[in-house]
């Protein structure tokens, strides 16, 4: 089968010698957290000041990303270009249209999970499997996709009994309307002409059809609302043991299954057997099967390799990790558990360690900070890290360094340009005395450091 995917060049051992050599040659300025720039002074003592003079001098933010070679102080030019050149390759190209069969997710969900459902799909048919165990399988969507589209066998594991629940409902609401939407997508791809802007993997740009589709998806989910209402008794606890009730039409072959457990690499052994066992058969440990995660969060993504290797039954694995940040090392580890990092013989024989700022840095986004406006994020890092001054200053905080956890204050809702609203909103969610910092020193501090903030950017950016 023809996915229209290419596989990534392979890394070869130079290529991690190369990387890890510069890790450790910018080691400060990678673990420099960006939260710590004014606590810490890091424009002055982690940036020297050749290179600050060519950073302020640098005005387009694509120079970060693809450096000229003229006007650069040369010890810049080079970190950028061995930057680049270090980087993995990147392949872009556009989403596919969001199908009525793909209702319920973004347009970006929608494409991840269609490009991952070919991959899988053409890795079972070229080794004659049937059956997938899907770790870390969160709502399903992915699960449902290969069952539904491609006819085999899933189970979806997920330590969350909240997500096999919704992955249930959802489950069953789309085998009641799957024939019509097979046949609404075979529609669409006939009838509706498109010339909009394109949907680029990266980005949230939704297709204009899109609100359209879920309308219709919706009208004919209306009647089925009162069926799919689930009994307290069948509301998975640690294990969802229920099998979904769809015979109808033939659906009962071609659904998943949705499964709560916590994986145990170091039981790889007891893994299928446990699945067979709380699957009603379903899956059989007898039979080969592939294991894949989509969005494997942390080590997962490292333990399914794992589980692959020592495991027999598994004949393929098909895995795209995330958050890096969450992967631990191992000071992280207990004696009886394997960190996520690092995996390689090699990084381990020479003791590497790359630390959570740096896991943190891995998973971010190349273009997230090229530009001072987009979407509030630099303004938003800016106010975290004047933020970082008055717990030091005002509420004496001393563990600043450290990536704390009781300083977490993501995701607040406030005005744009607000920074006492920021403010304020911060300590509540920390639990602090607000009335210990007035309004106007709050000002003060704002205007203080509102010309370093163009600093902080080409901090960020570098």
């Amino acid at each position: 089968m023809e996915t229209g995917i290419t596989c990534a060049q392979t890394v070869t051992l130079q290529q991690v010698k190369d990387l890890f050599a510069f890790v450790l040659r910018y080691k400060n300025l990678i673990n420099a957290r960006a939260v710590n720039f004014f606590t810490e002074d890091h424009w002055e003592k982690v940036i020297n000041k050749k290179w600050q003079d060519n950073l302020l001098s640098m005005e387009d933010p694509n120079d970060f990303i693809f450096p000229k070679s003229s006007g650069l102080n040369g010890s810049l030019e080079e970190f950028l270009y061995t930057a680049k050149q270090l980087r993995l390759p990147v392949t872009s190209g556009q989403c596919h249209r969001k199908t009525a069969s793909a209702f319920g997710m973004n347009p970006k969900k929608a494409h991840e999970v269609e490009e991952a459902s070919q991959l899988i799909s053409s890795l079972a048919v070229r080794h004659g499997l049937k059956q997938v165990l899907d770790l870390g399988s969160g709502k399903g969507y992915l699960s449902e996709h290969l069952a539904l589209k491609y006819g085999l066998a899933v189970v979806g594991v997920d330590s969350q009994s909240s997500n096999t629940h919704g992955a249930h409902c959802r489950n069953m609401k789309v085998c009641k309307v799957w024939q019509s939407i097979s046949k609404q997508d075979h529609q669409i791809t006939h009838m509706l002409a498109y010339d909009g802007p394109t949907i680029q993997a990266a980005g949230h740009c939704k297709d204009p059809e899109d609100s359209r589709l879920d309308l219709v998806l919706d009208e004919k989910l209306q009647g089925n609302k009162t069926d799919i209402v689930l009994s307290e008794a069948s509301v998975p606890a640690s294990i969802d043991c229920s099998l979904p009730t769809l015979d109808q039409e033939g659906a009962r072959e071609r659904s998943f299954f949705p499964l709560t457990m916590t994986v145990d690499v170091s039981s790889a052994s007891e893994l299928l057997p446990f699945v067979e066992k709380h699957s009603n058969g379903y899956f059989q440990q007898s039979q080969p099967c592939m294991i894949i995660g989509l969005h494997t969060c942390g080590d997962l993504a490292v333990n399914i390799l794992r589980l692959f290797c020592d495991i027999d039954a598994i004949k393929a694995v098909c895995v795209v990790g995330c958050c890096y940040n969450y992967c631990t090392e191992n000071e992280d580890c207990t004696e009886d558990s394997k960190p996520g990092f690092p995996v390689s013989a090699y990084l381990r024989s020479v003791g590497a360690h790359l630390g959570r700022t740096a896991r943190l840095l891995a998973g971010q986004n190349l273009y997230k900070f090229s530009d001072a406006t987009k979407d509030n994020a630099m303004e938003s890092l800016f106010f975290r890290a004047l933020l970082q001054l008055i717990l030091r200053d005002t509420f004496g905080a001393t563990d600043l360094t450290n990536s704390s956890k009781d300083y977490c204050v993501s995701k607040l809702k406030y005005s744009r340009g607000d920074f006492c609203s920021y403010v304020k909103q911060a300590l509540t969610k920390l639990k602090l005395d607000g009335s210990k910092i007035t309004g106007e020193e709050l000002h003060l501090l704002l205007a203080e450091h509102s010309l370093k903030m163009v600093c902080l950017q080409k901090f960020v950016q570098v």
